[in-house]
């Protein structure tokens, strides 16, 4: 065994957490052949992501500036839980995503975002426009982002309570959203024809804000 591995048999051991070693086959069979592993996997009785439904809870204000990030439609597990890693590690307070419309929450998210999606809180909402007011209303100032927009990530002050809004991979902000945006920003980009990946971008983003608040 790896010195990694060993270390989660002894960690296992010592939260008293039953091993069970099988071979390589009976391990593909269990988890299915879709599934991609590294020959480890934790059976629970549910995957423990941190999903708040009340978003009031994040709208009182705080001695810090705030932080929320939304997730317009993404649609993509592994995107959307790369986007919850970067937002557990920039400090943001909560992720916004649409009910309907937007990539389940699942053991796939829970893998791709390292483990960030059992402690970072997740608020799904029913109507993603009339949350944006509310967050408006609140006192965040609503930044999107969007290829073309006039004003560069980082020429905009992120120094105080910010909604990021983050679109989909594929069309972006949507219409009703891009209404509810205070501002939008672009990331500047040396051959911007290729586009970023959403998770990349959001990394991004939340890197800019991180800057400007830690100077």
């Amino acid at each position: 065994m790896t010195g990694r591995v060993e270390t989660l048999m002894a960690l296992a051991a010592s939260k008293q957490i039953a091993v069970e070693r099988v071979s390589l086959e009976t391990f593909d069979q269990r988890l299915g052949a879709v599934v991609e592993h590294q020959g480890l996997a934790l059976l629970t009785s549910e995957a423990p992501l941190q999903i708040v439904e009340d978003l009031d809870v994040f709208l009182a204000p705080k001695d810090q500036p705030r932080t929320l990030l939304v997730l317009d439609g993404v649609t993509d597990p592994g995107n959307l839980g790369a986007c919850l890693r970067s937002a557990l590690t920039f400090g943001v307070d909560a992720v916004v995503v649409p009910k309907h419309g937007s990539a389940p929450l699942n053991a796939i998210v829970m893998k791709r975002s390292a483990g960030a999606a059992a402690e970072i809180p997740v608020v799904e909402v029913v109507n993603l426009s009339r949350s944006l007011r509310q967050m408006k209303s609140a006192g965040y100032w609503v930044v999107g982002t969007a290829l073309g927009a006039e004003i560069g990530l980082n020429e905009f002050d992120l120094r105080t309570d910010i909604v990021l809004v983050m679109g989909s991979e594929g069309e972006g902000l949507r219409f009703n959203t891009r209404k509810q945006c205070d501002c939008l920003v672009e990331i500047p980009m040396y051959r911007d024809a290729f586009n970023l990946n959403v998770s990349v971008a959001t990394g991004i983003c939340l890197y800019e804000l991180h800057r400007q608040r830690s100077t």
